[in-house]
């Protein structure tokens, strides 16, 4: 009996070790996938057609809000841009009649993409102006679909939105 025990012991830990992959393929695995993303968000970035929906808004004073569920957008689209994103925070001068939201359309200026190869990230900036307001824009690329978005503006504090990142939709033709 007592042999048939150690002989179930070693045959089972045998199984396991020669299906188990070793921890330097695993890494290996991992790395190539990493890189694999990493091209996919320089790609993205330099076709400049992309729109970012966030999911979470975080103020200048660390206050942070859930956004799932109502409706925000950045759009870039070759040399244009569309914004309609919420507000919260603190405003040093507000327009009249305005809904207090994040909105501008239009050409955009200064336009930078840098990437970071240590931490595989992408970075556009550019600045844009609505008719009140002139406004900073950074948006990082952490993966095929995670970015975070800072927008700085003129007239009130900057606020910074986390969400995701996607390939600008073509519009069908009705």
């Amino acid at each position: 009996m007592k042999k048939h025990v150690i002989l179930l012991i070693i045959l089972v830990f045998g199984i396991n070790l020669t299906f188990s992959q070793t921890r330097a393929e695993k890494k290996a695995i991992k790395k190539e996938k990493q890189e694999q993303e990493y091209v996919a968000v320089k790609t993205l970035l330099e076709t400049s057609k992309f729109t970012f929906e966030a999911d979470w808004a975080t103020t200048q004073g660390g206050k942070r809000i859930s956004l799932i569920g109502n409706p925000n957008f950045l759009k870039v689209n070759d040399t244009i841009t569309e914004a309609d994103l919420p507000y919260f925070g603190v405003a040093h001068m507000a327009a009249y009649g305005d809904d207090g939201g994040i909105k501008f359309e239009g050409p955009y200026k200064e336009y930078q993409l840098s990437y970071n190869d240590k931490k595989q990230t992408g970075t556009v900036k550019y600045s844009i102006n609505n008719d009140s307001e002139n406004f900073k824009v950074t948006l990082t690329v952490y993966g095929p679909d995670t970015a975070t978005l800072t927008v700085y503006c003129s007239n009130r504090n900057s606020i910074t939105f986390d969400g995701n990142i996607e390939p600008l939709k073509k519009k069908e033709k009705a």
